[in-house]
């Protein structure tokens, strides 16, 4: 090979390299360009499906295409959450998040995806979860309900979203520091769950305010316990678990997740697009209205935080499996 042809070579290979770097960049000018995904790993109906459905109605006003979300649930969000880690990395398919198949699951049991698989978009908001009962229930608040369980031994059923380790944690936090016994029956998601409440298969269950709130205005249900430190201001009215003598608080995020390998300039143009999605008026209301408050963060702050979890509960599982 002549020093002429060994230029030339070289000469293309630069180009390409400096066209590949550039690659990203191009694709995040022109994304997006077709419909977005967003698969939920919970059940329709659930307070994550809630949120999502307000937050990506207006999602064609911001982003020039609409965000179509798909159920993808089982294992506890671990089917969905490992859907999305298997897609493409190109913005077209992300993954609705939460600590409980994003963080628990794959810090306890090694199965989901966590941070190491899954990259962070943005955290949309984070609330507390509540324990409620039927509205015919034979009790109307935490402490009555743990003197009816205490006097019928074993009788009580709770029910919770199927995530073993992370939603039924405030109940067993509950059952430990009462002494109550009950049975824990696991459902596909909050959708399935709240069906089997008003259906009289359960007693009590733990969910979120925009679950919750819908069917305690209709009288269907009652609230028992807020799971916070302080009473919600937008139903200051219900008592939380603290004032009624029980510490339990459970508190969930919900965030948005790409494949890993998704170049950061897309990252970023959808992390600014879900910022002014949470900051639109009519999103806001309609998150209010669940009994809930948008709480962006954008993939930097939310990352830092959701590897610090996932970081902690590696601990908390060495001492969980001892």
């Amino acid at each position: 090979m002549n020093k002429a042809s060994a230029v030339k070579i070289w000469a293309g290979f630069l180009i390409l390299a400096l066209s590949l770097a550039g690659y990203p960049v191009a694709l995040a000018q022109d994304f997006p360009t077709k419909p977005i995904t967003l698969i939920n790993p919970m059940g329709a109906g659930g307070s994550h499906d809630l949120t999502l459905r307000a937050v990506t109605s207006v999602a064609n006003d911001y982003l020039g295409q609409p965000m179509v979300v798909q159920i993808k649930s089982g294992g506890g969000g671990a089917i969905g959450s490992e859907f999305v880690a298997k897609s493409a990395p190109d913005g077209y398919t992300l993954a609705i998040g939460g600590p409980g198949w994003n963080t628990t699951l794959p810090a306890i049991e090694g199965r989901s995806k966590g941070p190491d698989d899954l990259q962070p978009v943005c955290r949309i908001n984070y609330s507390a979860n509540n324990f409620v009962a039927r509205a015919d229930a034979p009790f109307n608040t935490l402490q009555e309900m743990i003197a009816w369980a205490k006097a019928n031994p074993g009788q009580l059923k709770f029910g919770h979203s199927g995530l073993w380790g992370a939603a039924d944690v405030p109940w067993k936090e509950l059952m430990k520091k009462t002494g109550i016994t009950s049975k824990v029956i696991p459902y596909d998601g909050g959708g399935p769950c709240m069906v089997a409440l008003l259906g009289g298969h359960i007693d009590v269950t733990a969910n979120f305010a925009a679950q919750a709130l819908p069917q305690i205005k209709a009288g269907k249900m009652k609230m028992l316990a807020v799971l916070d430190d302080k009473r919600n201001p937008t139903y200051p009215d219900f008592p939380t678990a603290k004032e009624q003598g029980v510490d339990v608080v459970y508190l969930m995020w919900r965030g948005v997740l790409a494949p890993k390998a998704t170049p950061r300039p897309v990252i970023d143009k959808l992390a600014a697009a879900f910022k002014k999605m949470t900051e639109d008026k009519a999103v806001v209301a309609m998150i209010k209205s669940f009994g809930d408050v948008p709480n962006f963060l954008g993939p930097d702050e939310f990352g830092k935080l959701w590897r610090a979890e996932y970081e902690l509960h590696k601990e908390m599982g060495k001492i969980y499996k001892k």
